[in-house]
């Protein structure tokens, strides 16, 4: 879930308004809306606030913005997004449009609209580069793609801030998500590696265990070949023939060719040991390269 918090630098226009409650002919209603959202009494103020605003007298642009910083103070994303439609569209020049533009983008992130809320708040980024809301904007704009899980799209904002906006009170946080983002890859790359060892490892361990397998059952044919030699005598031609099912040539040519056999495989099963081992120690190399790379 996104948690919305409002930044100190987005009340300074609240502050100074707050500060002519005591003005006199102020209007009652409104000294106690201003008195309330001194004291963080959001829900209050926010009452308060649309209570004045009934009065004619109290309808205007200041009043209109202390409104929606009250409803986003008090998670009233929605009604407050719809008094920044209004605010823009009564008051498009006022001192306070560019804040309320930010705030309109704000809410709409905080309502989980990642795709309007990136439209607004690039507008804001592109008429307002020297706002003071700047690089909070960028930070939702990364905010927007990462809730999308579009990291490599968020990454580009969160370093903006932390290269130009050192000092924001976002910088922290956007280097919260950069070394989040950098870890993820981290961890994609590893599991990437050791699926692909993990497969070549298995291919060989399977090849392996075939050989394994073919020699035991040739040394078990010989073994078997040995003894009934040692007991019967040699083979027979009509034996040979019923036992192997071979002619005297092939009997020949195979008989020489099972010499063969545990020497050919024997050096396949120490190719095939090599193989394993250098995957291991792959593996292994791999993984502690992406954990220095981490530090």
């Amino acid at each position: 879930m996104q948690i919305c918090v409002v930044l100190s630098a987005q009340d300074f226009s609240a502050a100074r308004l707050f500060s002519s409650a005591d003005a006199p002919g102020m209007d009652a209603v409104l000294g106690e809306a201003y008195n309330a959202y001194g004291d963080g009494d959001y829900e209050s103020a926010l009452f308060l606030f649309r209570r004045a605003l009934t009065d004619r007298q109290n309808q205007s642009d200041s009043v209109l913005y202390m409104t929606i910083m009250a409803g986003m103070h008090s998670g009233e994303y929605k009604a407050a997004y719809a008094d920044t439609e209004y605010f823009l569209a009564t008051y498009p020049n006022s001192e306070y449009a560019p804040l309320v533009k930010y705030q309109a983008g704000r809410a709409l992130f905080c309502l989980g609209d990642y795709d309007n809320a990136l439209i607004v708040l690039g507008d804001f980024c592109h008429e307002n580069p020297e706002n003071m809301m700047y690089a909070s904007a960028l930070f939702l704009i990364g905010e927007c793609f990462y809730a999308e899980y579009a990291f490599d799209e968020a990454e580009p904002f969160y370093a903006q801030i932390v290269g130009e906006y050192p000092d924001s009170a976002k910088a922290p946080d956007a280097q919260y998500r950069l070394d989040a983002i950098n870890a993820r890859k981290r961890e994609d790359k590893l599991l990437t590696l050791l699926k692909e060892t993990g497969e070549n490892y298995f291919s060989s361990k399977e090849e392996y265990e075939r050989l394994l397998r073919r020699h035991e059952l040739e040394n078990s044919l010989g073994d078997a070949r040995r003894l009934w030699n040692e007991n019967h005598g040699h083979f027979s031609e009509d034996e040979n023939l019923l036992v192997f099912g071979e002619t005297d040539s092939e009997s020949e040519g195979k008989s020489n060719s099972r010499d063969e056999i545990p020497s050919k495989s024997n050096k396949r099963i120490s190719d095939l040991e090599s193989d394993l081992l250098r995957l291991r120690n792959s593996a292994l190399e791999a993984q502690i390269l992406l954990e220095n790379e981490g530090k």
